[in-house]
């Protein structure tokens, strides 16, 4: 398996890649938000729920499809609030896990909820400048 959702040694839920490219990124709370140029696809996710751990396969193939056009940011959480400090993520309403799309630090499209690959891919060219 490319990835593995588990606790650090203070409990907080985090997400190990293994043999993804360098193009998809393992993000936690902690991460800063600020500096984000390019397109990026960030998908925060509920690190409990099946589905969506599930999910991070879909967001994994998609990123793969673009070919390195787009970066991808996986955030495991435990709580929503532990996405406060997050400002994309205030808006975030419906049931995870929730996706965001910026382009240079800009809000460019947002979804709550499950995805088919298809969909999200469709999302994001429809939303997007991904060359």
């Amino acid at each position: 398996m490319p990835y593995q959702v588990s606790n650090d040694v203070d409990g907080r839920p985090r997400i190990t890649l293994t043999g993804e490219p360098s193009y998809c990124h393992a993000l936690d709370s902690a991460t800063p938000t600020d500096g984000r140029q390019g397109t990026w696809l960030v998908m925060d996710f509920a690190a409990w729920s099946v589905s969506d751990v599930v999910a991070v396969q879909t967001a994994l193939d998609a990123a793969r499809h673009f070919g390195g056009a787009l970066k991808l940011g996986l955030l495991p959480y435990t709580d929503p609030e532990d996405l406060e400090g997050w400002p994309w993520h205030e808006d975030a309403d419906g049931p995870s896990p929730h996706w965001v799309l910026t382009r240079d630090g800009a809000v460019r499209w947002r979804h709550s909820g499950a995805l088919a690959l298809d969909e999200l891919i469709k999302a994001i060219s429809d939303q997007a400048t991904v060359t």
